[in-house]
């Protein structure tokens, strides 16, 4: 919202005016020194990763208010997502991290990734997040509870969909009626925050979400979208209008001191005919567990690589062995034929992750397999083995991006892949979110890309909202 509004405004000026219209509002924003912790700056003409945080304090309310009431003191982050923006292809991508996603801390020893800005505020989320996931990031914003509710308070609440009454009474979230509600800024900030979300059945009985954090990441970014086009519909691209926005944003956000106006400015203007409809959304695949009493959620690392490729940047076609996790089989009974297979592969580059035995030793082709997202990775594997392997594409996760079971034809691994065929894959598939699997304990890798409503869906009262 904040790059919308300004930009807009400023594409308007005069350039010499621009300039000092920008630099005048921008030095009313809140920073962050993360100088020596971010990636590398970009042009902001290049494609660029920013962690958005929301931040679980209650240190800019009023100690009367009910959100403040007996929470502990301490910094820690009720909502993590990256936002990836590919300003040459017009398009955005936005991924959520949740809170209780169990990782290796910069610092030193595991711990769910809330823990980290904890520890050591957003210095050492940002160095956890690059070096758990390899995704490089660029920019930093930050929101706490009482920024939150001055964007929604501005925009003049957000409209959102309930298909039921709805609560939570720890978040003290409270619809009482179904259908399109515009959410007042206490509403908004306890329904993103819902981790306890109940909707009432026809019989009158709550039931709460049995999604947990996986339907609060869905409702944050149902909630942005609509918050998006909240702001659009209000007169963002309005320029007196925006104007106004932009003075009440202002001081509702920090971001990181490298992020200059101008880089923001020109990153906005690229931007300002982007329709929040288009922002492609992610949600990584995990399960959930538990470490002592603590409940957590782990990473499904072979599921997790197609949308991690996304933020790291690395297409099909660029995809080298050293972006691949390998682990090798032995599908023949031959003794020692997994890692010595394991150990070659591992020389012309790629990431062996470990060795096996297959299922059975009388295996007759090599094959690779690969969950759905992966064909890039296994097709790569495959050329590198003489003779080319055969792919299989399987359901269930695996231990890594894909596992090499050895075949009675396996001669070697080539240091030089052959050339694809014509049938390789050559780009990564959108797997819709309404045919994705999902269990009680997998989340499945999901990549939805948001729409307006379609002529068949011109009287659901949905599209309206």
């Amino acid at each position: 919202m904040l790059a919308l509004c300004s930009t807009i405004v400023v594409a308007l000026l005069g350039s010499a005016a621009a300039l000092g219209y920008t630099y005048r509002k921008y030095s009313r924003l809140g920073r962050v020194q993360l100088g020596a912790v971010l990636s590398e700056e970009v042009a902001s003409s290049d494609p660029q990763n920013i962690l958005l945080v929301g931040i679980d304090s209650a240190g800019a309310l009023d100690p009367d208010d009910p959100v403040a009431q007996g929470r502990a003191g301490g910094l820690r982050s009720d909502t993590m997502m990256v936002l990836r923006v590919e300003p040459d292809a017009e398009q955005a991508h936005l991924l959520s991290i949740p809170r209780d996603l169990w990782v290796p801390l910069a610092s030193g020893g595991s711990q769910r990734i809330n823990t980290a800005i904890q520890q050591g505020g957003a210095p050492e989320l940002i160095d956890t997040i690059e070096g758990y996931f390899g995704i490089p990031i660029h920019h930093y914003v930050q929101v706490d509870f009482a920024a939150f509710r001055e964007l929604v308070e501005v925009i003049g609440g957000v409209p959102v969909w309930f298909d039921a009454p709805a609560r939570d009474r720890k978040s003290l979230l409270d619809v009482p009626t179904a259908g399109c509600v515009t959410l007042t800024p206490e509403q908004a900030l306890a329904f993103v925050r819902s981790r306890t979300y109940e909707e009432q059945q026809p019989n009158g009985r709550w039931r709460t979400d049995p999604t947990g954090d996986h339907g609060r990441m869905r409702r944050q970014q149902e909630f942005i979208i609509s918050a998006l086009r909240r702001a659009v519909t209000r007169g963002a691209r309005n320029p007196v209008v925006l104007d106004r926005l932009l003075d009440a944003v202002l001081g509702a956000v920090t971001v990181d001191d490298q992020w200059r106006a101008e880089g923001i400015a020109s990153l906005a203007l690229q931007f300002r005919l982007f329709e929040p409809e288009r922002l492609q959304r992610h949600v990584l695949p995990v399960v959930d567990d538990r470490v002592g009493q603590a409940e957590i959620l782990r990473l499904v690392a072979s599921e997790a690589e197609p949308i991690l490729r996304i933020f790291r940047g690395v297409g099909s076609a660029e995809l080298t062995p050293a972006d691949v996790r390998v682990e090798v089989r032995n599908g023949t009974g031959l003794p020692g034929q997994a890692r010595t297979v394991s150990d070659a592969l591992a020389e012309v580059g790629f990431t062996t992750v470990g060795t096996g035995e297959a299922e059975r030793f009388d295996v007759a082709r090599t094959t690779v397999r690969y969950v759905a997202g992966a064909e890039a990775a296994a097709d790569l594997v495959a050329r590198h083995l003489d003779p080319t392997a055969v792919l299989e594409e399987v359901s269930g996760p695996l231990s890594a991006d894909v596992v090499v079971v050895t075949g009675a034809d396996l001669v070697g691994v080539r240091d030089d892949p052959v050339a694809p065929s014509s049938a390789s894959p050559t780009s990564w598939p959108t797997i819709d979110s309404s045919s994705a699997s999902t269990t009680t304990s997998t989340v499945a890798t999901t990549t939805t890309t948001v729409r307006g409503p379609s002529a068949g869906e011109a009287d659901d009262p949905r599209s309206s909202c």
